[in-house]
């Protein structure tokens, strides 16, 4: 054992002479000085392995290509590995440094591995000599072994190396490098790569909202409307402070938020975007553009925007906004223009609040029975609530997206919602009705059909949001035109992308898209009109009824996300919408509040659906009858040729109907049998099914 004094670079790296193995925990500012052990005229070295305790970005150390293809290959060949720290700092600095002839020198002390360190300071060290595998040697392995296992948690270039790997192509290769080095994400596309690194900025933001703002167990308390100071006005600890103010147009009207609701004003943030390394002529030139007209600094490198600049660049260009689940602390976050909403609650509801929240729903619902002409009332609200019950599941989307990956095709499992009916059926309402309910009331509409296609739809897996994007009044040809529908998720989605996609809802006049989309699609039927002209009957009434329905505050969401994050109910990977459903039974129950008959128990487009209806009545009238044949049922119907597209259509796929003249062929009537016996598919049936599949299939 030696005490050494040492006081320049050189007589530090005289330790390393001869070393053919290097483990190290130390301070190195940059990767390129590790190779320089390698390239010394006199190494012998063929393996290193360094835990780099100080660099938060060690990556922007590497400016050159050569350096990046040689560090790659060193990883690759396991002669180079160097691991990043986690979050906390490690200031340690231990070397095993192990010779030809077994012997090996133990270094602890003050001393990096960095030449910086070096101009102005003397660092001491204690010096062991001993050999490999003697008891301190492997007590000092151990010690070098605990840090690793504690304090890293991921292997510098091993993400490139992974990259390259894949490649054929050297120029491909070339360029995935460059892209590298200029912290660029490969796997995204440029425009993904913006909005994701925005995204990181926001939350880091919404980390700070969620330190200073919570929702309190006093409800009095938790209905304050909170301002977060911006920097300058801190407080002295330097967090800034949270001060109740009615009057910040934070709520509407100066109202509070509901319990459950964290609200928080924040105009005096900004997020500063790196734009080094982009294409000149590329995406980010338009966002420039547009960011400066909403009060952004544009530099050569760099756009430092109000966040409330952004957020309604998003809203405008993409008629949706910034929303994003914390998983770590189980929180989702709305970003609005100005305004920033913690979505979660921080406590169980009291049976009170449950109760007003269901109420306002199921006021909403039942408008049906007030203002409604239907000839299904039953379908109609429970096709309702379905849909509420979707919007409410719609953030938690690519949690689900994870558990589903690998195992499913996700186009299947993660369903669009498309919800169709007459003008006068509500949609536009209900679009709203939800919307406010996911957002604390600050989004109330979607985006117009007119300006849905290809590249909008395209763009939703770009700008990193989960709040579900909402297009009104398309029509089934649009839909069927825009093929990226297809394969929205399975093209391009992964658990390790950093861009979250959104959910996507549709309202169509038209009743049902081709087979593909059917597929794809929860498909809810508004079968019901409304009064929508001011010369129909109860048209102001029903007017005033739904806008003081729309307008009653509802905490729902923040309980909903609360029991989806904190259960990890998305975990189970047993299903979507269905948990929502399962925490609304359980709301009922604790509220002490009846359920209603119309309550979709299961999913309302299974137990009320319009096609089932669509056929038994047809049975009822004569208008078809039934023959099997070998292993297929003949539905033979008594009308038109062009009037069995409608009945063919709205069988389920897995059926495998065809058309075939005035026939209807189903090659899997067992399918058949089990979908049109069900005792109740409308409110007040007579239990006549058995009479009616004894007609159906003998």
């Amino acid at each position: 054992m030696e005490w050494e004094t040492v006081k320049s670079w050189d007589s530090f790296t005289n330790y390393f002479d001869g070393a053919v193995h290097i483990d190290a925990v130390t301070y190195c500012e940059s990767p390129e000085l590790l190779l320089d052990l390698f390239d010394r005229s006199d190494s012998q070295l063929e393996e290193m392995d360094v835990l780099v305790g100080n660099r938060e970005e060690y990556q922007s150390s590497v400016d050159d290509a050569s350096v990046a293809r040689q560090l790659e290959r060193y990883y690759r060949e396991d002669k180079l590995i160097v691991r990043l720290k986690n979050r906390k700092v490690v200031h340690s600095k231990l070397y095993r440094i192990v010779k030809e002839d077994e012997q090996v020198t133990l270094i602890a002390g003050s001393a990096n591995l960095s030449y910086n360190s070096w101009k102005n300071q003397t660092n001491s060290v204690v010096v062991f000599r001993t050999e490999t595998g003697s008891q301190l040697d492997q007590q000092f392995q151990q010690w070098i072994d605990d840090h690793r296992d504690r304090y890293a948690d991921e292997v510098f270039m091993e993400d490139l190396a992974e990259e390259l790997e894949a490649l054929d192509d050297e120029e491909e290769k070339e360029r995935r490098i460059e892209l590298w080095i200029d912290n660029r994400d490969t796997q995204l596309s440029e425009q993904g790569e913006i909005h994701a690194n925005v995204g990181d900025e926001l939350e880091e933001l919404g980390n700070e909202v969620d330190r200073v703002v919570s929702v309190s167990d006093d409800s009095d308390e938790a209905d304050e409307v909170v301002t977060i100071e911006p920097e300058e006005s801190a407080g002295e600890n330097g967090s800034g402070s949270v001060a109740p103010d009615a009057d910040d147009g934070v709520s509407n009207g100066g109202e509070p938020t509901p319990e459950g609701v964290t609200a928080a004003k924040t105009p005096e943030y900004t997020i500063t975007l790196s734009t080094q390394g982009y294409e000149n002529d590329g995406y980010v030139d338009q966002m420039k553009t547009d960011l400066k007209r909403r009060g952004a600094d544009v530099g050569a490198d760099a756009i430092t925007t109000p966040v409330e600049g952004y957020t309604n660049y998003l809203q405008t260009q993409y008629d949706v906004p910034k929303m994003w689940v914390d998983e770590d602390v189980g929180r989702v976050h709305l970003q609005h223009g100005e305004h920033h909403r913690i979505l979660t609650a921080d406590h169980e509801p009291d049976p009170e609040v449950l109760d007003a929240a269901l109420e306002n729903i199921e006021n909403y619902v039942e408008t049906i029975d007030r203002w409604g002409e239907t000839n299904n009332p039953r379908a109609v609200k429970a096709h309702m609530y379905e849909g509420i019950l979707y919007g409410l599941w719609s953030p938690f989307v690519n949690l689900y997206a994870r558990q589903f990956y690998g195992s499913v095709t996700l186009d299947n499992a993660l369903q669009y919602l498309y919800i169709f009916g007459e003008s006068d059926a509500g949609k536009d309402k209900f679009s709203e009705f939800v919307l406010r309910l996911v957002s604390d009331d600050l989004v109330r509409g979607g985006a117009d059909a007119d300006d849905v296609g290809k590249n909008q739809i395209r763009s939703l897996r770009n700008i990193d949001t989960v709040f579900p994007y909402v297009v009104s009044d398309i029509s089934k040809q649009k839909i069927e035109r825009i093929d990226t529908l297809r394969n929205f998720w399975q093209d391009s989605w992964h658990p390790s992308n950093e861009v979250a996609y959104p959910t996507v809802i549709f309202t169509s006049n038209d009743s049902r898209p081709n087979d593909w989309f059917r597929n794809r699609a929860k498909m809810l039927h508004f079968d019901v009109a409304f009064p929508s002209n001011p010369e129909d009957e109860g048209f102001y009434k029903a007017q005033e009824d739904l806008n003081e329905i729309l307008d009653a505050r509802n905490p729902i969401f923040s309980y909903v996300s609360r029991r989806i994050l904190n259960d990890e109910m998305y975990l189970d990977a047993g299903g979507t919408v269905d948990d929502v459903r399962q925490v609304f039974l359980d709301f009922y129950e604790r509220a002490g509040r009846e359920r209603p008959k119309y309550f979709p128990k299961e999913p309302a487009n299974r137990r009320f659906n319009i096609g089932k209806r669509k056929w038994r009545q047809a049975c009822e009238r004569g208008d078809v009858e039934f023959e099997r044949r070998e292993d297929h049922l003949i539905a033979d119907f008594d009308l038109e040729p062009h009037e069995l597209y409608s009945y063919r259509k709205t069988l389920p796929t897995k059926m495998r109907p065809e058309k075939s003249g005035r026939n209807i062929i189903v090659k899997n009537p067992d399918d058949f049998e089990e979908w049109l016996d069900m005792d109740d598919l409308t409110a007040n049936r007579d239990d006549s099914s058995s009479g009616i599949l004894g007609r159906l299939l003998g």
